[in-house]
């Protein structure tokens, strides 16, 4: 057997090993926060853990992206938990907190929360994540305009507690429609939220239900957020966005109306019940 051959084989086995290892730790992980999940209950919004435990109060931040490298492609997670404090306890409440999840279509992702490390070691290194959706919405003008010639585009928008609706109209000719879609610039997320060549109703309502996530600061992959969201591209959570009506000209340079939308945590708990998930 030749020596170019041998060193293809070699490599091929070094990757076969590093994927079969990640796929090892992230079952492992997932068995032990599965295990975690059964263990606690909910009380009158309030976490109650197996018992007393040790844990670490922070932040968890979750980035995702492909990259290329000659001729493959692989999935680039950074994770990094910052600890703010340490305590004893067997009662978590949870309580309002600055969230951020995105991923964009090309799942580039951003998951910003906040967390409790486990320093217990039958749990160690899985995650607490309390998520609270309260907001406080403002947006920087209620109307966009669009205009070309004597075609043109309008949109009002109006802001509640858990989001933002309104209305788009249009006069067209030769132009291909409008739309209107909330951005975000790291990642670069796009939700459309209308689309329309005479006129449309938009709304965009963020996260209601409470969560607790439970995860693991070593093993989690980012994009598995996409499951309990229910969708492959989701702009969550508190954050500068920016809402963009675009009129799309044929042949020509499109026609954009921007306004800047602000997210902030609010003190008002949401109602109901907190749902427990794993993502790992």
């Amino acid at each position: 057997m030749q020596m170019g051959t041998l060193f293809f084989l070699l490599v091929v086995l070094i990757i076969a090993t590093i994927f079969f290892l990640a796929f090892m730790s992230q079952k492992k992980a997932r068995e032990k926060a599965e295990e975690l999940k059964n263990a606690v209950e909910i009380r009158d919004g309030k976490v109650a853990l197996p018992r007393r435990m040790k844990l670490a109060k922070g932040r968890f931040l979750l980035k995702g992206h492909w990259s290329s490298t000659g001729r493959s492609r692989s999935y680039h997670v950074d994770r990094k938990f910052i600890k703010e404090s340490e305590l004893e306890t067997d009662v978590i409440e949870p309580k309002p907190e600055r969230f951020t999840l995105v991923m964009a279509r090309d799942e580039e992702t951003l998951i910003d929360v906040p967390a409790y490390l486990v320093l217990e070691p039958e749990f160690e290194g899985l995650l607490l994540i309390p998520i609270v959706p309260s907001y406080r919405i403002e947006v920087e003008k209620q109307s966009l305009e669009a205009s070309r010639e004597m075609e043109f585009a309008h949109a009002r928008i109006e802001v509640g507690n858990n989001g933002f609706w309104g209305k788009l109209y249009a006069n067209l000719q030769k132009c291909r429609g409008v739309r209107i879609e909330l951005k975000t610039k790291t990642p670069k997320a796009i939700e459309k939220l209308a689309e329309t060549r005479e006129s449309a109703e938009f709304r965009k309502e963020f996260l209601k239900e409470s969560l607790l996530i439970i995860s693991h600061r070593n093993a989690t992959d980012p994009r598995h957020f996409s499951r309990i969201l229910g969708r492959k591209v989701f702009i969550e959570g508190h954050g500068e966005y920016t809402l963009e009506l675009t009129l799309d000209v044929p042949f020509g340079k499109d026609v954009h109306d921007k306004a800047t939308l602000r997210v902030e945590p609010s003190e008002e708990p949401p109602e109901g019940e907190v749902k427990v998930e794993v993502v790992v």
